[in-house]
């Protein structure tokens, strides 16, 4: 038999069983998907350069007229968000745990995280000090948005975390915090090249974090950056990511080094390696061309849903002109009778040849976020515990339990890939 899925028909085995109960598989196994990460053109000769060229990090002497990698993707990414500065780490978290230090909070002071998204969110605030307090999300957006923040703890930053394909409203949020002296620190570790009304995901709030971990659309392996246009936070980030130590200025005498003992705030080390840094420079060039593919492909697989009862792609909110896909969620209304959405997932990934998955476990139940576990966190792990002992998170409850999400490479495929999909859930709704 067929199944026609809005102008486009896919073959479907005749006996319409699922390949996870030994039926024939939407997709044939000799289809690949896209690989990922893909290296940039530029990638090798970057890491070439480095390699051969005498300096492996920030903290190696100069060697005359070279420029770091490090100093070189700091100045591009800068350019790229659109913010005046842009201090490179060694990884997203590292990136949150500096953000969070350079607003000078006192010990023990709350922040507003929201409880769907990625433990660190959460265990940067822990790191800094800082009580994390767990907020519900919108359930349209998946993102906290003003309506969701709890006042009553005094919270003194807030964590926009822009998740899966959605940014939260930044400006909305700012609306309400900055009159009463609370910082928004966007997390825009799903988000690189997100806009919101044309601006960039990181230049909306105080400042922005990013993740280049493995998996993200901007990949180096490891690393992370913050950026601001606050000129006062600029060097405190700078020195809390390298032992106390700023840049020294844009030119570096043969045998020094690129940073000066400035000494304002003690710091830690959190310098990115010239390696990753060249990586990243490579991988900067080409972000905006799978920008357009993965778009492309993601309106595409919404057009193709639309026809099919009960389920759609998470959308953004309407100040959002421009989607970064992290990962790809498909919204299940009604779920199959019978099926959870981690059996539906387990489905997809049968009749596709590709990991379909739940979202990660929420904060608020989250084997990760367990403070207690570590001793030097007792005094803030006992009022985290205290503050949350009665909450609920409706919204990220129904989240979790009724979207499926594919990884950001599904999209970098073609228009067969996302007609596969779309015959793929209508599979499995319909078995």
């Amino acid at each position: 038999m067929a199944i026609k899925v809005e102008g486009m028909t896919t073959s479907i085995p005749i006996d319409r069983r699922l390949a996870v109960d030994g039926g024939r598989p939407v997709r044939p196994p000799d289809r690949p998907w896209p690989r990922w990460p893909t290296p940039a053109p530029d990638a090798a000769a970057n890491l070439s350069a480095v390699l051969t060229g005498g300096r492996w990090a920030i903290s190696s002497p100069s060697v005359g007229d070279t420029v770091l990698f490090e100093r070189r993707f700091a100045a591009d990414f800068a350019r790229y968000v659109g913010t005046r500065h842009c201090v490179p780490v060694d990884h997203g978290s590292s990136a949150l745990v500096v953000a969070l230090e350079s607003l000078g909070l006192g010990y023990g002071e709350t922040v507003l995280v929201p409880a769907l998204t990625w433990t660190a969110s959460a265990t940067a605030a822990l790191r800094a000090g800082l009580v994390p307090v767990l907020v519900d999300v919108d359930r349209d957006t998946g993102c906290v948005g003003p309506d969701h923040l709890d006042l009553s703890v005094d919270p003194r930053a807030v964590v926009a975390v822009h998740w899966a394909s959605n940014m939260a409203d930044v400006p909305a949020l700012d609306a309400v915090t900055r009159p009463r002296g609370i910082s928004v620190v966007e997390d825009c570790a799903q988000a690189h090249g997100a806009t919101w009304q044309g601006r960039q995901a990181g230049s909306l709030g105080r400042l922005g974090c990013f993740s280049f971990q493995h998996g993200k659309v901007l990949t180096c392996g490891e690393g992370g950056a913050v950026v601001t246009d606050d000129d006062t936070l600029a060097p405190v980030l700078e020195e809390l990511r390298a032992d106390s130590r700023r840049y020294r200025g844009d030119r570096t005498p043969a045998g020094e080094l690129d940073l000066e003992e400035s000494a304002g705030v003690q710091g830690a080390n959190f310098c990115l390696s010239e390696f990753s840094a060249a990586v990243a420079c490579a991988q900067l060039a080409v972000l905006d061309g799978q920008h357009d593919v993965r778009n492309h492909n993601y309106r595409l697989l919404g057009d193709l849903l639309d026809g099919v009862d009960g389920v759609r792609l998470l959308q953004p909110a309407p100040g959002q002109t421009r989607i970064s896909i992290y990962e790809g969620t498909i919204v299940f209304d009604e779920l199959p009778a019978g099926l959870d959405n981690a059996a539906v997932a387990a489905a997809l990934t049968a009749e596709l040849g590709r990991r379909f998955y739940c979202t990660d476990e929420p904060l608020h139940r989250s084997r990760l976020l367990q403070p207690w576990t570590k001793p030097l966190l007792a005094p803030l792990a006992e009022r985290f515990a205290a503050i949350h002992r009665e909450r609920t998170y409706p919204n990220t409850e129904w989240l979790a339990a009724h979207t499926v999400q594919t990884h950001h490479s599904t999209f970098l495929g073609t228009e067969q890939d996302m007609e596969d999909i779309a015959a793929a859930v209508t599979k499995v709704l319909t078995r």
